[in-house]
């Protein structure tokens, strides 16, 4: 088997939305309630449309010649330009101290990772840092200057592959930890000790 990252195409979107709510209903069980991500229901008019976000697809092919099967999406990633309307309310506002930060800095062109997903049978094979590097070196390609990233606490895979992969924390508390990275591979000081 071999995988590709490649751009988002409307027809890819309902196996990317079903990767995702398959992953928010694991993280969250009873809890979930999939009617909360609207902007899942046309994920390119909201995200590539609207927004100019760079949607990512992680697409597996089997490597065998004479094999007709049709590749199959396995995970995703989007990368949002800021600032963004959140029509629906389903993103994290980026801590006001963050954008004053990265302004202090010199950081004017943000940009937000999220959507992050993974097929829970094809994890822990370097798939999730595969796409978090794609989305990095488009970043790098669009001129961004700052990458935000928000995850939860208690959500301890995303929160070790962020560190692990050069993400700083920027804003934690006891539920949510807001992580940054500078693209000229330095980082902005946290701005909050909670």
């Amino acid at each position: 088997m071999s995988v590709v990252i490649r751009n988002l195409q409307k027809s890819d979107q309902d196996q990317v939305r079903k990767i995702i709510l398959e992953g928010l209903a694991e993280r969250w069980g009873a809890e979930f309630d999939p009617s909360y991500n609207k902007d899942l229901d046309d994920i390119y008019g909201y995200y590539v449309d609207r927004h100019h976000a760079t949607v990512a697809v992680l697409e597996e092919h089997e490597q065998q010649l004479h094999d007709s099967k049709q590749p199959v999406v396995i995970g995703c990633g989007i990368l949002l330009p800021l600032p963004a309307e959140d029509l629906y309310g389903t993103w994290c506002v980026e801590p006001e101290s963050i954008r004053d930060a990265a302004n202090s800095a010199g950081l004017k062109k943000m940009c937000r990772m999220m959507r992050l997903s993974v097929s829970a049978d094809r994890r822990g094979q370097g798939l999730a840092k595969k796409m978090i590097r794609h989305l990095i070196e488009k970043a790098r390609e669009r001129q961004f200057d700052l990458i935000l990233v928000e995850t939860e606490v208690l959500w301890t895979s995303a929160v070790q592959i962020y560190k692990s992969e050069g993400f700083s924390v920027a804003v934690a508390d006891h539920e949510n930890v807001h992580y940054t990275y500078r693209l000229d591979s330095t980082t902005i000081p946290r701005v909050d000790n909670k």
